[in-house]
C-alpha cells in the first residue's frame, strides 16, 4: 500500500498526519483534505483548554482513556515544546449541586481568591493544572513539524469530499470535481464525518449529535494577571497573558447550526463578573465565535473501519487532548 488519504485538517487530522511522519509510516503519498470555507474545523473555533477535569484512575473505562490521553498529551507538550501551548493553571468552581462536585474534586476548599484573582464571595474552588492552546498556532506548529519530518509526498487540498465509492482501493469524488483513488482512507473531521455516515455503523450514527458552543473574545487587555482558565458552575473565563486575550464561554444549545445564543452569552458574561472581582472588558467589544463539536455515544471517542476507510472522532470537549492518544493507538493498529 502506497497512498493514504486524510479527511479533515483539525487537530486530529494533523496530529494523526505529525504521529505518521514521526514514525515514518511507509507511505509513498499522503494527501490531506478539508476545506475551511465549506466545514470550518472546530478546532479553529475552540477555547482550548486541556485540564484533567477531575478525573482520577479507576472509576470508569472511559474515565481512564481519557485521563490517559490527558497525560499523552502532558508528555508530548514536555517532550517536543510546540508551539501555541502554555502551562497554565485551571480553576474548578461550585455554587450549586455542591455535594457532587466535592465529590471529583474532594480537595478543594471555599475560598476567596484564586491566586491573584480575587473573589466577591466565598466560592468553593480546586485548582488542577493544565494547559491553554492557541488553536492557530499549534494547528501551524503540527504542519510544520509533519512537513520536516514526513517521508512521504505530501498534497494538501482545499476540497471537500462529496462521495466515497468501496473498493479495494477506495474512491472518493470531491466538491471541486476531482476523482481519487487511494489504498486506504481515514476521516477525521469531526462532526463532518455525518456527511458520509452511510459508511459507518447505526449504533454511531443514531446515538452522535452536533453540539454547539459559542464564546465571546476579547482583545487587547490589560490585566496584569499570569494566564489562568476558571470554570464556575459550567461557565469559563479563560485570559491569555501573552496575548493578552480574554474568552467568556462557551454554551451549548439544542441547534445543530453555529447560530450563536447571544442571550446566553450575555448571561454567562453577568455572572463571572458577579462572582469574580475583576475589571469586566466592554461586553459590546466582545467577538463571538461558534464551533460545532460531535458528542459521540456516551461521549465516547470511536475508531471505525471497513474495507480500508476509516472513521476516527467523538471527541466532544477532549479535542485537544485526545487526539495524540487516539492517533498513536490507531496507528499501530491500522496503519
Amino acid at each position: 500500500m502506497t497512498n493514504l488519504a486524510i479527511i479533515g485538517s483539525g487537530f486530529l487530522g494533523r496530529t494523526l498526519l505529525y504521529t505518521l511522519a514521526k514514525e515514518q509510516k511507509p507511505y509513498e503519498k499522503i494527501t490531506l483534505i478539508s476545506s475551511e470555507t465549506f466545514a470550518a474545523p472546530c478546532s479553529l473555533n475552540s477555547t482550548a483548554i486541556v485540564a484533567p477535569r477531575g478525573l482520577t484512575q479507576g472509576h470508569s473505562p472511559l474515565g481512564d482513556y481519557l485521563l490517559q490521553g490527558f497525560l499523552d498529551f502532558k508528555t508530548h507538550v514536555e517532550k517536543n515544546v510546540p508551539s501555541g501551548i502554555w502551562n497554565i493553571t485551571q480553576f474548578n468552581g461550585a455554587t450549586s449541586g455542591l455535594d457532587n462536585f466535592r465529590r471529583r474534586y474532594p480537595a478543594g476548599d471555599f475560598t476567596q481568591r484564586l491566586g491573584n484573582i480575587p473573589l466577591k464571595k466565598d466560592i468553593y474552588f480546586r485548582a488542577e493544572e493544565a494547559f491553554m492552546l492557541d488553536p492557530k498556532i499549534y494547528l501551524n506548529w503540527l504542519m510544520d513539524e509533519s512537513q520536516k519530518n514526513l517521508k512521504s509526498e505530501l498534497e494538501v487540498l482545499s476540497d471537500f469530499v462529496t462521495e466515497v465509492i468501496e473498493e479495494d482501493r477506495p474512491v472518493i469524488k470531491t466538491q471541486n470535481g476531482r476523482t481519487l483513488q487511494f489504498d486506504k482512507v481515514v476521516f477525521a473531521g469531526g462532526n463532518y464525518n455525518r456527511f458520509w455516515m452511510n459508511l459507518m455503523p447505526k449504533s454511531v450514527l443514531e446515538s452522535s449529535k452536533p453540539v454547539p458552543g459559542s464564546y465571546l473574545v476579547f482583545y487587547q487587555l490589560d490585566w496584569d494577571l499570569p494566564s489562568f482558565s476558571i470554570t464556575l458552575d459550567g461557565d469559563n473565563l479563560i485570559w491569555n497573558k501573552e496575548l493578552r486575550r480574554l474568552i467568556i464561554g462557551a454554551t451549548t444549545e439544542s441547534v445543530s447550526h453555529a447560530l450563536p445564543d447571544t442571550n446566553e452569552l450575555k448571561e454567562i458574561f453577568t455572572r463571572l463578573f458577579d462572582a469574580i472581582d475583576l475589571t469586566p472588558p466592554d461586553y459590546s467589544k466582545g467577538i463571538i465565535k461558534t464551533g460545532i463539536r460531535e458528542k459521540a455515544r456516551k461521549r465516547e471517542p470511536y475508531t471505525l473501519g471497513r474495507n480500508n476507510i476509516f472513521f476516527l472522532g467523538g471527541m466532544y470537549k477532549n479535542g485537544c487532548s485526545l487526539p495524540i492518544k487516539m492517533t498513536s493507538d490507531f496507528s499501530r493498529q491500522y496503519l
